[in-house]
């Protein structure tokens, strides 16, 4: 039998690959979490009382303590109990590393790891609030020694997982956009605390009391919430309906016309809105409606029988509609346009010599091919259904206070609550609010098309 040839780090024998054993990664990984406990007596903190300089270590925060005379107390943390657990266990994953699969310890090292290190910046975020009493306070070296042995802990697992041929090369290349989603999308999740908490600007944002559901008792007994909610609906689903319909209609007609000039200048022309800012659409929009110098009052109309449109609620569902579509629909129809392009023309010369006319094909050919395509958008427009444009709602009414019923929606609501009311934790409320219900949506929504069409459903 043939020896075993070494290959990129591989041993390959009769065509089958069997990994190099590397005993060092498990007891890399055993100290570096036996450190991270051995971290916890360094200091975590430092602060001056009288005339000494006084420290607090990370095993402070395991039991508790009174410090500077018992004027200020620093409560036992939970985050340092987690942060032990997680040591411990990369610890246990460390002794058997080998003897289950690699796979599965290799993964519950690395996140236990990576929690750690979410523990650390917990960590110095409540060092920071605690110390924030106390006389000088600093941050010191312990949390950031905590902090790096959890970034070394994550390299270790990460490796190990490479070395096993779990990982490759091309998977460590997502590191960045994951590094941008956690930092983007979920560290900023820690805010939603602010909804269960009336914030007092005096004793900071962290130390303000608990009031659990009472935001959104108050949100929901008023009658803002049926409002916000209904109009946000109710303008998004139309926004939906209308808009791709007209997409789909304005897109199969420019896909129709033979002459690439005239497709040219009738794309260019419908995207134009679609690039033009909402201020300026705000403007021209009340360049039409203004009572005092605006086309229709002046010109339709005379001057006579003028109609107050920034008084009246009546005519601004159908003004913002309006607005809207006409602003997204070269948008829209570029990706519909962009869709019937890449049909195979072959179906439609079959077609043709079938004796299948214009409509027909367009019938029986483009739009069941376009499925897909409507499936994906629309998905991903139910994603934003609790969500709208603020620069629409907001501006384009001129914020005006008496068609508040028929314009305000959650983001508008939420602005004008942290922004004029000062009134952060409603705020808050609301946004969670939002978040929450358009998840359960979206997830409602998905299992619907995944019932009617598997492969078009996002997950």
């Amino acid at each position: 039998m043939a020896p075993p040839i070494l290959k990129n780090g591989v041993f390959y024998l009769d065509k089958k690959r069997i990994h190099r054993e590397s005993p060092v990664l498990p007891w890399a990984m055993l100290a570096v979490a036996v450190l991270s406990i051995v971290s916890l007596i360094t200091p975590f903190g430092a602060y001056k009382y009288g005339s000494e300089n006084w420290q607090v270590s990370g095993f402070d925060l395991l039991t508790g303590k009174d410090i500077m005379g018992g004027t200020v107390h620093i409560p036992a943390s939970a985050l340092i109990w987690i942060g032990v657990l997680l040591s411990v266990v990369i610890i246990a994953m460390s002794f058997v590393f080998r003897k289950i699969k690699v796979r599965l310890s290799g993964v519950i090292v690395l996140v236990s790891a990576f929690l750690q290190l979410v523990m650390g910046v917990l960590l110095l975020v409540t060092m920071t609030s605690i110390l924030s009493e106390t006389k000088k306070p600093a941050v010191a070296f312990g949390v950031y020694v905590y902090m790096l042995l959890a970034v070394a802990n994550v390299v270790l697992a990460g490796a190990a997982l490479y070395q096993n041929r779990v990982l490759n090369v091309l998977d460590f290349m997502v590191l960045p956009g994951l590094a941008y989603v956690i930092i983007n999308n979920y560290l900023p999740m820690i805010g939603i605390s602010l909804a269960f908490k009336k914030i007092d600007f005096v004793a900071g944002i962290w130390k303000s009391p608990w009031v659990g559901l009472q935001n959104f008792e108050f949100l929901f007994k008023s009658r803002d919430a049926f409002i916000i909610t209904r109009n946000t609906l109710l303008y998004n689903i139309c926004f939906i309906v209308l808009g791709n319909i007209l997409g789909i209609i304005v897109g199969i007609c420019l896909n129709e016309i033979f002459s690439k000039k005239l497709q040219k200048l009738f794309q260019t022309t419908i995207l134009l809105p679609q690039l033009i800012s909402m201020v300026i659409v705000a403007y021209i929009v009340y360049g039409f409606l203004s009572n005092e110098a605006g086309f229709i009052n002046k010109t339709i109309l005379d001057g006579q029988n003028t109609i107050n449109f920034y008084g009246t609620k009546a005519y601004w569902p159908f003004i913002l509609i309006f607005v809207q579509v006409w602003k997204s629909l070269g948008y829209n129809s570029i990706i519909y346009l962009s869709s019937a392009v890449g049909i195979d023309r072959t179906l439609y010369e079959a077609a043709s010599i079938d004796g299948c006319s214009r409509m027909g094909a367009i019938r029986h050919i483009t739009l069941p091919l376009l499925k897909s395509t409507v499936f994906t958008l629309v998905l991903l427009q139910v994603g934003r259904i609790f969500y709208s444009d603020f620069g629409l709602f907001y501006q384009v009414p001129m914020d005006s206070g008496s068609l508040y019923e028929v314009t305000d929606t959650i983001d508008t609501y939420v602005y004008r609550a942290m922004m004029k009311l000062n009134n952060l934790s409603m705020a808050s409320a609301a946004s969670a609010y939002q978040a929450i219900v358009g998840f359960v949506i979206v997830l409602t929504f998905n299992v619907v098309v995944r019932k009617v069409s598997r492969e078009n459903a996002l997950f």
